[in-house]
């Protein structure tokens, strides 16, 4: 018959076997009780049970911190492009003003500049004419008008050519026996068409000046007032004799000088210039005289003229 006992070092808390353990006493003797494991508490089994796992919440982390950074950065892009479109308008607004300041300046240079022009043609429409010079011959009475060059007013052409009629003058109605030959010369080129055959005649006569006065008198023509009458000019001139003492006559020089006035009424043109150095240096402006009369002017002399005019009527 099997009974069950418990040994006192069981009951008192020994060591002899464990809690919960089964001793079977036999006849044969005593057989260990197989240990059983304890089982799991039910309320250890619910609490392992309510955790939710590691894997499945960095999941849903990964993905709520992925849905913040994207509405945030839809949001700043959102102001990014707000603040440059800002910017932008800021620099159209900048280069409308810039424009609009490049136009404004413009315009009042340019009407400053027709102003400043506008000012200067009324200035040169209001300047004064200059007096008028009058000269008065204060044994005749007889008066001439000098005309006056103004700026602007006379032409180039008008001034050179009072220029060439004045040199033409003088050389041709002037005597030098030293140099006639190159006035000759250069008279005889500036002279054109019958004119310049008839001074080449003037010359050749037995009264020529080169055959009368030859080295004993000197003849010096200065030209005074020129005016146009259309296309001829006249000019007023006076010729001074002077008398040159020579070997011959040492006394010649003493005699007194005599002064003479006359009018030359010329007729010229313009031609080509000349091809050569030599007539270049002559008459550099292609000056030709087609006619030449010369008349005393009684309103200055009282007496007939010792030496006459070359191209005067008493003297062809």
């Amino acid at each position: 018959m099997f009974r069950f006992g418990r040994s006192s070092r069981t009951a008192g808390g020994g060591l002899g076997s464990p809690r919960g353990a089964v001793i079977v006493a036999g006849a044969v003797g005593a057989v260990p009780a197989v240990e059983r494991a304890p089982s799991p508490t039910p309320a250890r089994k619910q609490h392992k049970t309510s955790r939710p796992s590691a894997p499945a919440n960095a999941a849903s982390q990964e993905e709520a911190a992925r849905e913040a950074k994207s509405r945030l950065s839809e949001g700043a892009r959102w102001y990014l492009e707000q603040a440059l479109g800002f910017e932008r308008s800021k620099q159209d607004a900048l280069k409308q003003t810039t424009k609009f300041a490049i136009r404004v300046a413009v315009g009042g240079g340019l009407i400053g500049l027709f102003g400043l022009l506008g000012g200067g043609a009324l200035v040169q429409l209001k300047r004064p004419n200059p007096p008028a010079l009058i000269r008065t011959n204060d044994t005749s009475g007889t008066t001439d008008v000098i005309g006056v060059i103004r700026n602007g007013e006379m032409p180039f052409t008008e001034v050179q050519d009072r220029a060439d009629l004045r040199r033409y003058v003088e050389m041709r109605e002037s005597y030098d026996w030293e140099t006639i030959q190159d006035m000759y010369d250069t008279v005889k080129l500036m002279t054109a068409d019958k004119e310049q055959e008839n001074y080449v005649a003037l010359f050749q006569k037995d009264t020529a000046p080169q055959k009368i006065l030859k080295n004993q008198v000197r003849v010096v023509a200065k030209v005074g007032a020129i005016t146009f009458v259309g296309s001829t000019a006249q000019v007023f001139f006076s010729k001074t004799i002077k008398p040159m003492s020579t070997v011959q006559d040492s006394q010649n020089g003493m005699r007194p000088q005599k002064t003479e006035y006359w009018v030359a009424t010329i007729s010229y043109r313009h031609d080509n210039l000349p091809e050569s150095g030599m007539e270049l240096e002559r008459d550099p402006t292609g000056f030709r005289v087609t006619s030449y009369n010369v008349d005393r002017d009684w309103t200055r002399s009282d007496a007939m003229p010792v030496v006459p005019a070359l191209g005067a009527k008493g003297a062809s």
